[in-house]
C-alpha cells in the first residue's frame, strides 16, 4: 500500500452515479479538483490523511466498465466504496437506512444461474464497524443490479425474495466485477431512497438511452403519481442526508 496510516486505507476511489450523488461526496472533501478524464467525472482531495477520488459513473453505469477498467490500470488505491442512494427490496428498512452488500447479484437479464459478484469481507467489515461505532443504522445484506428502476411495491418485494436482498440499485455489479479483476478490495455502501412497500413514479419514462433525465418527460412522470410523487420527494432530502454521514463516518475509519 502506497502509505500505511492506522488504517492501511490511504487512498480510496468513491464510485458515484448521479451528480446528487457525486456531490455529496465531493463536498466531504479538501484539497478537492474536478476533472473530467476518459469521459469519466472526477473529484480529487483529502479527507483527513486519506487521498480520495470521487468517480461518477453515470445511472445504469452504460460503458462504465472499460472507463473504470482503464482509470484503476493507470491510478493505485487501497480499497474502493460504491456509495449511492438505492431502491428498498426489505420491507423492514426505511428510508436512510443504509446497507452494506454482501453480494450482488445481477439481475439484468434472465438466467438460470444467478450471476453474483461478492464485497470485499474484510473491507466490508471494517466500514460496517466503522459505521456502527458512529451510531449509523446500517445493516449488511446481499443487493441486486437492475436494468432499470423498480418502481412498483410488488416488483420490489418479489425481486427481494427472489434474490434475498435488502436493495436495489443500476450500477453495483459492474463496478464490483471490475475491481474483482484487478484485486481491488470494493465495498457497496448504499442508502434507501424508495422503501419497498411504496409505490413510486415511473422514472424510467424520464430517462433518454444514455441515463440523462428528459426535464419534460419528468413533469408528466411526477404528475401521473402525486401521491407517489410527494412521497418520494420528502424522501430525497433525508436520504441524501443519511448518505452524507453514513459516507463521513466511512472516511473517517
Amino acid at each position: 500500500m502506497s502509505e500505511k496510516g492506522r488504517t492501511g486505507y490511504a487512498d480510496l476511489c468513491v464510485v458515484t452515479a448521479v451528480d446528487v450523488e457525486f456531490t455529496v461526496a465531493a463536498r466531504l472533501l479538501a484539497e478537492s479538483s474536478l476533472s473530467e478524464e476518459a469521459g469519466t467525472k472526477i473529484c480529487r482531495g483529502r479527507f483527513g490523511r486519506r487521498r480520495i477520488a470521487v468517480l461518477q459513473s453515470g445511472m445504469g453505469a452504460r460503458g462504465f466498465d472499460q472507463r473504470l477498467a482503464e482509470h484503476l490500470a493507470a491510478n493505485r488505491y487501497d480499497a474502493l466504496i460504491v456509495a449511492g442512494l438505492a431502491g428498498g427490496l426489505d420491507p423492514k428498512l426505511r428510508a436512510g437506512d443504509a446497507v452494506l452488500y454482501d453480494f450482488c447479484h445481477d439481475a439484468r437479464a434472465d438466467r438460470d444461474e444467478v450471476a453474483s459478484v461478492g464485497a470485499d469481507e474484510g473491507w466490508s467489515k471494517f466500514l460496517f464497524e466503522a459505521l456502527r461505532a458512529a451510531s449509523r443504522h446500517c445493516v449488511r445484506s446481499s443487493g441486486v443490479t437492475a436494468s432499470r428502476m423498480i418502481t412498483e411495491r410488488e416488483d420490489k418485494l418479489a425481486l427481494g425474495d427472489r434474490y434475498g436482498a435488502a436493495a436495489v440499485d443500476m450500477e453495483t455489479f459492474e463496478v464490483l466485477g471490475v475491481c474483482a479483476r484487478f484485486d481491488l478490495p470494493a465495498a457497496a455502501l448504499r442508502v434507501i431512497l424508495d422503501e419497498a412497500g411504496h409505490d413510486t413514479p415511473d422514472f424510467n419514462r424520464a430517462y433518454e438511452a444514455d441515463g440523462l433525465v428528459n426535464v419534460r418527460r419528468m413533469a408528466g412522470v411526477m404528475m401521473a403519481r402525486p401521491v407517489a410523487a410527494t412521497r418520494f420527494l420528502f424522501s430525497v432530502r433525508p436520504a441524501l442526508r443519511s448518505l452524507r454521514e453514513n459516507l463521513k463516518a466511512a472516511l473517517c475509519a
